[in-house]
């Protein structure tokens, strides 16, 4: 069931999804110097623009669809398409003060011991630094953190918390429910929700679970709970789920 609704939500989105491809396709072929001539008028059902305006409204509030070029593309008046970008706030003071993200950032503030760097003590555990003998037994150095972690690529880099990421993994798991997956998170910079990218900074858009103490944050909750409970365009991010620093079942706050 979880898995046909994600399907759904996100069909409207793959037209655009493989007219970006086609488009960095053919902008590898054009910095290659290749003499192959491709006619991006000929994809079908995809939606051509030259300014945001010239883009349908999305049917879908979490994104908004905007006119945009393959990633990476040099040229800026490269053919253009519609495409569905992520305009979730993330911002707890967006929400009512019954909602779950602002009642669990409330929580936060309250456990100030949560987001301490404690590497120096604990050693070398899940988030923190190999020491002259590596990591933990059991553990490795992620490749792009350096920090001890497991060694399944599928999963967050494990990171110790420090005091200026006060509650992101509050606002991470709500981006992460809203969106029905676990590759999304808040970047406070913007204040919106995106998927995240490895590599870039904690709390700026970068991918990442907060493991204090050497564990993983409570406040994340297993993706298959984050599928079941999704809500998809219809659900209400007032509700978003969010598990709890007591390490209690995640609980769902109806909004006000």
């Amino acid at each position: 069931m979880a898995i046909d609704v994600i399907r759904t939500q996100t069909a409207g989105r793959h037209r655009a999804v493989a007219a970006l491809a086609a488009l960095a396709a053919l902008a590898a072929l054009t910095a290659a110097g290749c003499s192959v001539l491709l006619d991006p008028e000929r994809f079908d059902d995809v939606v051509r623009c030259h300014y945001d305006d010239d883009c349908p409204a999305s049917d879908d509030p979490r994104y908004a669809w905007v006119c945009t070029v393959a990633d990476g593309h040099p040229d800026r008046s490269f053919p253009k398409v519609c495409a569905p970008s992520p305009v979730q706030s993330c911002a707890p003071s967006d929400y009512a003060g019954g909602s779950t993200i602002r009642g669990r950032v409330g929580d936060a503030r309250e456990h100030p011991e949560q987001y301490v760097d404690r590497c120096d003590e604990l050693g070398a555990v899940h988030g923190c630094p190999p020491d002259d003998d590596g990591c933990t037994a059991g553990l490795v150095a992620h490749p792009v953190s350096g920090r001890c972690d497991d060694d399944d690529p599928s999963t967050p880099p494990a990171l110790m918390p420090q005091p200026s990421v006060e509650a992101q993994d509050v606002l991470d798991q709500f981006c992460r429910s809203v969106f029905c997956n676990p590759e999304f998170v808040c970047n406070r910079q913007t204040e919106r929700c995106t998927s995240c990218v490895l590599g870039d900074p904690l709390g700026r858009g970068g991918c990442g679970d907060l493991y204090p103490d050497g564990k993983r944050s409570t406040i994340y909750v297993p993706d298959e709970d984050i599928f079941d409970a999704c809500g998809g365009p219809d659900g209400d991010p007032e509700d978003a789920l969010i598990g709890e620093f007591e390490g209690g079942p995640p609980q769902r706050i109806e909004g006000e």
